[in-house]
């Protein structure tokens, strides 16, 4: 997750039944505010859901609250559900302050995806039981198989191409991949946490893309 700006409500627009939010106008505002990907992953999504970040159960009006809807990935959507409901809201909380995320790569796939929490409130370590499951599986086998597909079919190759431009920016510094690395490091970048984790961690790279990282 990365902290994201979610624009006004166009206006004219009135959230009055999930049709509004999921077409139009109000529908591509709102997957331009989360960079076309899922706001809990950092995946793409192939299958899209609106996701009401508080559920609406106890309350119908969060159903048709601007500030509580996001763009989530089905596997997301589906882990996060209503058990997750005190989470980082990421327009109001950065969350690389309070979650480190980060890869061990062994033999052409990842082991396991390092969740570290790094404040100890309440929404802090939710968020980061919620990004475990995603990345990691919970108990049943299916989310396994789903979250192992999302690290290898997906993390994994966007991860390995980073570290190659990494690589190459070291080897061959003037030949333009810091840009490279400059978008990648964006927050509308894919899984863009974990490769400004990795910048920010390296004591040389974290001064020279201090400004990106900012």
């Amino acid at each position: 997750m990365v902290k994201l700006t979610k624009s006004p409500l166009p206006d004219g627009i009135v959230i009055n039944s999930a049709d509004v939010y999921r077409s139009g106008i109000a529908f591509e505002t709102l997957i331009n505010d989360c960079h076309q990907k899922c706001y809990i992953c950092e995946d793409k999504p192939t299958s899209i859901n609106v996701e009401h970040i508080v559920a609406h159960k106890s309350d119908p009006a969060l159903k048709f609250d601007w500030d509580n809807l996001f763009i989530a990935c089905w596997h997301c959507n589906n882990i996060k559900s209503t058990k997750y409901d005190d989470i980082i809201n990421p327009v109001l909380i950065n969350p690389e302050e309070c979650i480190a995320l980060s890869v061990r790569i062994s033999d052409n796939f990842i082991e396991a995806v390092q969740v570290i929490p790094l404040k100890t409130d309440a929404q802090a370590l939710k968020t980061a039981e919620l990004l475990e499951i995603v990345y990691n599986g919970g108990s049943t086998a299916m989310k396994k198989v789903e979250s192992a597909n999302l690290r290898n079919e997906h993390l994994l190759p966007d991860i390995k191409l980073f570290l190659k431009y990494i690589s190459d920016y070291i080897d061959e510094p003037d030949l333009g991949y810091d840009s490279i690395i400059r978008q990648e490091i964006s927050c509308s970048a894919k899984f863009a946490a974990f490769k400004r984790r990795i910048i920010a961690e390296d004591t040389e790279l974290s001064v020279a893309f201090a400004d990106a990282l900012a």
